[in-house]
């Protein structure tokens, strides 16, 4: 009986030994692959990325627009008084110099005979100021007349050099505004709204019509705020295609149509167009007004609620929410905030990555 219990005793001892035995072998190889998956976890984990490029979402639209000239100067006098005759009329053609209409001169020819006068009065003062002065400074040389004197005299010649030079501003003054009494044309167009008429009494500067130089055509186009002018477009005249280029835009809409005004010049002969004439402009316009970038299909996570990339940031694997707007087989376009054209995102196996993950970055 005791030798039964002692083979027991010892059986027992032994299992528990084994069983120590075995639960620090199990210790020693957890804490092996701990360190092992630690070393994994913190190594870079590499990727390949791809480039953000731009992508043009645009579709046609046609507006209507007006052929203008670039130039168009306002007929105007630079001097007051009553239009005497009137040479031409809208529509017409005129050429550099040719006369379009004159005021009438009496008054002017007045000024100018008084000018005249006055300048004679003025050269007469000088002369007998210049032979007071000849005559004290050899009395000054004799000490016959005081200091004062011959300083007041040659002041006296000063003063009358002064308003012969005044008289002679005058005269000339006199001869520009009888010059200005006949207003030609100061370049090759067309007249447009000419309104000045014979007897009409007309300030200086007043405007008495339009003249537009047809030898530069533009057409001007009005577009809706949500549209942004591209600086290419079109003109369609019959069955002939003009093309345009974006020269201006207005700085502020218009007040009453909330609408933008473009000026685009005409980079062929045009010679189908003519002023005023209305005519169709294609063009091709954004269809959104954020930009839209195009990175390829593999790039997005759609992991959780919401799309998203991911960029590297101090070598570390960030995301970034983004907006997809259109798919095609290899690649998506999409809208974000900070995005801009020549970043670079993850392209490949972004289902594996998590923030703060060390990567290292292959270019493709």
């Amino acid at each position: 009986m005791l030798c039964v219990r002692s083979r027991s005793l010892i059986a027992g001892v032994l299992f528990f030994m084994r069983l120590a035995l075995f639960l620090t072998l199990l210790t020693l190889y957890g804490c092996q692959e701990s360190s092992h998956l630690d070393t994994v976890l913190n190594r870079p984990h590499p990727v390949y990325t791809a480039v953000v490029s731009e992508h043009s979402t645009t579709v046609p639209q046609g507006i209507t627009g007006t052929v203008e000239a670039r130039t168009e100067v306002a007929i105007a006098f630079q001097v007051g008084g009553r239009i005497l005759k009137r040479y031409v009329d809208s529509g017409q053609i005129v050429a550099t110099g040719e006369p379009l209409f004159l005021l009438d001169a009496r008054e002017f020819e007045q000024s100018l005979e008084a000018a005249k006068a006055q300048l004679t009065a003025a050269e007469a003062e000088l002369i007998h100021a210049e032979s007071n002065l000849a005559r004290d400074s050899r009395l000054i040389e004799q000490n016959s007349i005081s200091q004062s004197i011959f300083e007041a005299s040659l002041l006296s010649k000063h003063a009358a050099q002064a308003r012969k030079e005044a008289a002679q501003a005058r005269l000339r003054q006199a001869e520009i505004a009888l010059q200005h009494t006949s207003l030609t044309a100061t370049r090759p167009g067309i007249l447009v709204n000419v309104t000045g008429m014979p007897g009409q009494v007309v300030k200086t500067g007043q405007p008495l019509g339009i003249l537009a130089d047809t030898r530069e055509l533009e057409i001007e186009v009005f577009l809706p705020r949500s549209v942004f002018p591209p600086t290419e477009a079109l003109a369609h005249i019959d069955d002939a295609r003009i093309p345009l280029k974006l020269r201006e835009t207005a700085g502020a809409a218009n007040e009453y149509s909330r609408t933008w005004r473009s000026r685009y010049q005409i980079e062929s002969s045009g010679n189908e167009l003519q002023l005023g004439m209305l005519v169709r402009v294609s063009m091709m316009v954004p269809d959104s007004p954020t930009q839209v970038y195009s990175v390829p299909l593999a790039a997005l996570d759609e992991r959780g609620s919401n799309t998203q990339i991911w960029q590297i940031v101090d070598q570390q694997a960030q995301p970034q929410t983004v907006a997809v707007v259109g798919v095609t087989p290899i690649s998506a376009q999409i809208q974000g905030q900070d995005l801009k054209t020549g970043d670079r995102v993850i392209a490949l196996g972004t289902h594996l990555l998590v923030p703060g993950m060390p990567v290292k970055e292959y270019a493709q």
